[in-house]
């Protein structure tokens, strides 16, 4: 009996999101559709504009110069990011080895002091667990 109302209520719920996704996503295909329709006729009348600047040639070349400028700024803005996250990365790892190689020195130099602390978690854990049954 609980499982089917919990199942109607959450039924209905996964349903409603489904719907709502679905209709989100046909109005940002949509939009999308007409984003890359205003693109290209900007770039067409960027094209039209620069031929008679320069002539249908040179304005085709300066256009694809522009887009390959464009190009290949966003490849090195992706690259230093890129690098940054993986310094950081390092970075952490770098610390938490540090840390572990700080934790295993204690265990050698404190060996009865270590022994003590497994002892109570390992107690405080049996006792917590008594406790839950």
């Amino acid at each position: 009996m609980l499982f089917s109302i919990l199942s109607l209520l959450t039924g209905a719920s996964v349903h409603r999101t489904v719907a709502r996704a679905k209709r989100n996503g046909i109005f940002i295909a949509l939009a999308v559709l007409l984003l890359l329709t205003a693109y290209a006729l900007a770039v067409t009348a960027g094209a039209i504009w620069l031929a008679g600047i320069y002539g249908p040639v040179g304005g085709a070349l300066f256009l694809a110069a522009c887009a390959l400028l464009i190009a290949i700024i966003a490849l090195v803005a992706m690259s230093i990011i890129n690098a940054r996250e993986a310094r950081r990365a390092r970075e952490r790892r770098a610390s938490l080895e540090s840390l572990a190689t700080v934790g295993l020195g204690l265990i050698r130099a404190q060996p009865l002091l270590t022994a003590g602390v497994l002892a109570a978690i390992v107690a405080a854990n049996l006792v917590g667990s008594k406790r839950e049954d």
